[in-house]
């Protein structure tokens, strides 16, 4: 069945044309798998039925992996034998193998509820620092996505409402130079700010450092910059005083 999927799904026509669109493509048919041809992570699986003792006593002392490896049989430790492709073990027994759930968790729930469900759960775990977690989930997936998200609107395109061409710059007539349709942003204000709130909240709630802090003001300031309109702003006469 996997071999059939290859030779009549698959299509060139139906690669996308941008980086990455080869990834994972069945470009190349194999017909004798050599597990010493596979990724190397996948030589990290263990193969036992159950661990033993020395193993869980050995986690009571923050023991190193190495330390441990030769205490639980891998796929590594059998590269050029028989025992590569038999004798395989396992821990969890099922009685089908479509028996998982048939949706990820990852799609349910905003992503507040979903943050708000780890950081839960890594208060409960002795060993997890929060305030890190905290720290790199800020760090390095909504930061850099507000970022990238401010530069992109900046340099966005306008699409038809009504055709969906799109267009580099606002044609003169603001229109749709080919139907008449009212332009539309492809990147909106809302997707730049969505992370902003959830991150100043959760840096104030956790220690973070200052400088964390700071990044996130300064590229609010640049929101605010780029959002606020001088001459649509509300004024008070005591503003000027």
């Amino acid at each position: 069945m996997l071999l059939l999927d290859g030779l009549i799904n698959f299509s060139r026509s139906y690669l996308p044309d941008k980086r990455g669109g080869l990834m994972d493509a069945p470009l190349v048919l194999s017909t004798v798998v050599d597990p010493n041809e596979v990724d190397k992570e996948a030589h990290r699986i263990d193969l036992v039925a159950a661990y033993p003792y020395a193993f869980y006593e050995a986690t009571t002392r923050y023991a190193h992996p190495r330390e441990v490896e030769k205490l639980v049989d891998r796929v590594g430790t059998r590269i050029g034998s028989p025992g590569q492709y038999e004798g395989l073990g396992f821990s969890h027994a099922v009685t089908g193998i479509s028996e998982a759930p048939l949706r990820s968790a990852y799609g349910d729930g905003s992503m507040e509820e979903k943050l708000a469900a780890q950081l839960r759960l890594g208060a409960k775990i002795r060993a997890v620092d929060v305030d890190d977690v905290v720290r790199k989930i800020v760090v390095h997936h909504l930061l850099p996505d507000m970022i990238g998200n401010l530069g992109q609107f900046s340099k966005q395109k306008f699409r038809c409402a009504k055709c969906n061409n799109t267009f580099r710059r606002v044609p003169l007539t603001g229109k749709c130079p080919e139907c008449g349709g009212d332009l539309t942003l492809t990147v909106h204000e809302a997707s730049v700010r969505k992370y902003l709130e959830l991150s100043k909240r959760i840096s104030q709630q956790y220690d973070v450092s200052n400088y964390l802090r700071q990044r996130i003001g300064l590229l609010e300031e640049a929101m605010e910059s780029l959002f606020t309109s001088d001459k649509q702003k509300d004024m008070k006469l005591d503003d000027y005083f």
